[in-house]
């Protein structure tokens, strides 16, 4: 009888050992079956696993090289293990990891690969520890450790094998969010790549282009900063043309000789230079970290190259998390490099021929302003005003840059109006003021068989219309009045008060700035008003190149 009870007991322990594996593999099923957070589904595999073993604190630790990082902990010190680091090999966690084999020991201070330095430095008793790899394939990935049975009991076989089956579990999940975050990481690099690609199409505004650009790689390869040097031919100089990250502003006042430093050594050599430790590397320029106090740990430096001449180089500095930059990350780099230096040429093409454009342009208005010397200077100085108006509004730049050539083009109509009227000392009668009122739609004239001056002939058409509907050609009122000719109306009017005329000497500074405000509303857009005399005051005010 007693025979038939032990075998009943038996066979009702391992019915009772498989529903808990049951319950295990379901619970793990469960947790496991959503990837996306990791970190959060490592946590909640670990309580799991706290919770079946009756463990009073446990943690989850995976490979990095030599070392294996604390991911996961559960237990009363869990907050003072979170990513601390371990050396391959090193207390039972580490042997662990180094061997492949698991480990069960009930006396942690009996036993020789027991390492209590961490245990002391928590202030945590250890009494006995359960520890299993977690593999993949042959490769240990990482180590489950469970530490303390509850009720001061030990750890026995059954948890061991309960373990066994939760790890094996646990290195797929591990495996499948390292594929997932790998699948990932790609789609950012295609993105990037063809973001890049876009926003070179899209704008020829080179610093916006190129921050964007480095911001959006600095993201994807998970460094702490970029930046993009250009050469100086006149000093044979490198200067910071782009730099991001925490101390990315003061770097720009930077300068790096030639061939110094691993900026330098990359243009001069031309070659892609990978450095895992700046310390240990003659090459590294400490100039820019004593500038900045930003401490360069490891540094990717790519020469930017246009039809085979160096043009500049682009860094990214300090890959997060310690680790090195890797053969993937060069790759990405040099292909974003080259996409750079397309956009830097671009953008200097278009620099050159916008400049021979504005020359061109100031040559025409330069005939017109040649015949009095009392409007000498005066387009200059109304596109000043005008484009500082149009920063204080922050409108974008290709509006800003519109406002400009509206501005030197405003007055171009005045080319066909007779000497005799123009150049009259004193008061017009109204038949003279009749003729210089045609000067917008004769500038418009002139202006509109050119395509490429479509985008100014509003201002040139508009910027004597007034809010009150008063002004000329076409009497326009308040919004109806395109902003760019509101615009140039207050820079044309103020210069026009604050400069010499045949008929009257230049008013003083206040004096025109309290005819403005008076004539807001009626005349003037008192919004802009009110943003031309802030600008003004802060001392905004810029000489256009």
């Amino acid at each position: 009888m007693d025979e038939g009870n032990n075998e009943l007991l038996k066979k009702e322990g391992e019915l009772n050992n498989l529903r808990l594996r049951l319950k295990v593999l379901e619970r793990v099923t469960e947790v496991a079956s959503s990837i996306e957070d990791f970190k959060k589904v490592l946590s909640q595999l670990l309580d799991l696993a706290v919770e079946i073993t009756s463990s009073e604190a446990g943690s989850i630790l995976l490979r990095e090289g030599d070392y294996v990082v604390i991911e996961a902990a559960e237990g009363p010190k869990a907050k003072l293990l979170k990513n601390m680091k371990l050396p391959l090999g090193s207390g039972i966690a580490g042997w662990v990891a180094k061997t492949g084999v698991p480990l069960l020991s009930n006396n942690v201070k009996a036993d020789e690969r027991w390492d209590s330095r961490v245990a002391e430095a928590i202030q945590y008793e250890t009494r006995n520890i359960l520890c299993l790899p977690i593999k993949s394939g042959t490769d240990v990935i990482g180590v489950l450790e469970l530490i303390n049975k509850r009720k001061d009991k030990n750890f026995v076989q059954d948890d061991l094998d309960i373990s066994m089956l939760f790890t094996s579990f646990l290195a797929k999940t591990i495996e499948n969010s390292r594929l997932l975050q790998e699948m990932n990481n790609r789609i950012k690099e295609l993105s990037i790549l063809t973001e890049t690609s876009t926003l070179i199409s899209s704008t020829l505004d080179l610093k916006l282009l190129l921050h964007v650009i480095m911001e959006k790689l600095k993201e994807v390869m998970h460094a702490e900063a970029s930046s993009i040097f250009l050469i100086d031919k006149a000093t044979n100089e490198l200067y910071f043309l782009v730099a991001t990250g925490e101390k990315g502003e003061e770097a720009k006042e930077i300068r790096v000789p030639w061939g110094e430093g691993i900026v330098g050594w990359t243009a001069e050599k031309g070659v892609t230079l990978n450095v895992p430790n700046v310390s240990q590397d003659k090459r590294f320029f400490t100039g820019v970290d004593n500038k900045t106090k930003f401490q360069t740990r490891s540094i990717l430096a790519v020469p930017l190259k246009i039809k085979g001449k160096i043009i500049g180089v682009a860094e990214v500095l300090n890959k997060i998390g310690d680790k090195p930059f890797d053969e993937r990350d060069v790759k990405i780099f040099e292909a974003i490099a080259k996409q750079s230096a397309v956009a830097i040429d671009n953008a200097r093409l278009y620099t050159d021929l916008s400049d021979l454009f504005k020359s061109s342009i100031r040559a025409l208005v330069n005939t017109v302003e040649a015949k009095d010397k009392y409007t000498r200077g005066h387009t200059e100085r109304v596109t000043e005003y005008s484009v500082m108006l149009a920063r204080g509004l922050d409108l974008p730049q290709d509006e800003i840059h519109r406002i400009e050539l509206a501005g030197l083009l405003h007055d171009v109509g005045k080319i066909g109006i007779p000497d005799r009227i123009l150049l009259k000392p004193g008061k017009l009668t109204d038949e003279e003021f009749e003729v210089v009122k045609e000067h917008p739609v004769r500038g418009v004239k002139i202006m509109q068989p050119i395509k490429q001056l479509e985008i100014v002939l509003d201002g040139i058409k508009y910027h004597h219309e007034k809010m009150n509907g008063t002004g000329y050609p076409d009497g326009l009122k308040t919004d109806d009045i395109p902003l760019v000719a509101r615009i140039i109306t207050i820079g044309d009017a103020y210069d026009a008060m604050t400069t010499d005329r045949p008929y009257r000497k230049a008013l003083p500074r206040e004096e025109a700035i309290r005819r403005l405000k008076q004539d807001s509303v009626t005349q003037f857009d008192p919004g802009l008003v009110d943003i031309f005399i802030k600008n003004l005051d802060e001392g905004n005010l810029k000489k256009i190149e």
